[in-house]
């Protein structure tokens, strides 16, 4: 019982934290300003991550695409974690630091927002490659005009010059970061469903 209380009070003292913080709910603001108005100029969010966070970029684009809280006309979002041809083919012949990237230059326009899940960051050891098809992504998408929003953690520092706005989450715990993100992509359907519905 403890453990559980315990958990539970890592998750507490981190929503007092950012209820706080107002620096941390004006990235919000800033990333859904970017969202409405790509959205109300018909431009579309394509949305992006590894493991978790992939996870986490499917339901993002499927609560903009059906629905969140309301019935209402579908917003164009696309997960670029979901075509496992795609993925495959890339990885395969040209390597996974690219497999998010060739599908930005596929499918971005000027005007579209990138959306980039990472609860870690990049690193020039050889050996480390986490999180080099984000920036990747993110280097493809700045190239063809489109706007990026990336959703961060405490242990975020190069990819930070990738992104129009940074929404870093004030810790380094991955299950938190992404506990965090979820309820952060939550809160943006919301305010977009009010805004524009």
């Amino acid at each position: 019982m403890r453990r559980i209380k315990d958990q539970f009070e890592l998750r507490r003292q981190l929503a007092f934290n950012i209820f706080r913080d107002d620096g941390f709910q004006e990235q919000i603001i800033q990333a859904f300003l970017i969202l409405i108005q790509a959205i109300r100029a018909g431009r579309k969010v394509l949305i992006f991550g590894n493991g978790g966070s992939a996870a986490q970029a499917q339901h993002f684009a499927a609560e903009l695409v059906c629905q969140f809280e309301k019935r209402r006309k579908a917003m164009p979002a696309i997960a670029l974690t979901t075509d496992s041809s795609i993925l495959t083919a890339q990885s395969n012949d040209f390597g996974f630091p690219s497999v998010f990237a060739r599908q930005i230059e596929a499918l971005v326009c000027q005007g579209d927002v990138a959306v980039g899940f990472t609860t870690s960051d990049v690193s020039d050891h050889e050996n480390d490659h986490h999180s080099w098809n984000v920036r990747n992504a993110f280097e493809a998408a700045m190239v063809r005009g489109a706007k990026n929003i990336g959703f961060f953690s405490a242990k975020t520092k190069y990819l930070l010059d990738m992104v129009d706005v940074a929404i870093i989450v004030p810790n380094e715990n991955t299950a938190l970061i992404q506990e965090v993100h979820q309820q952060i992509a939550h809160i943006l359907c919301h305010l977009l469903e009010d805004e524009l519905f």
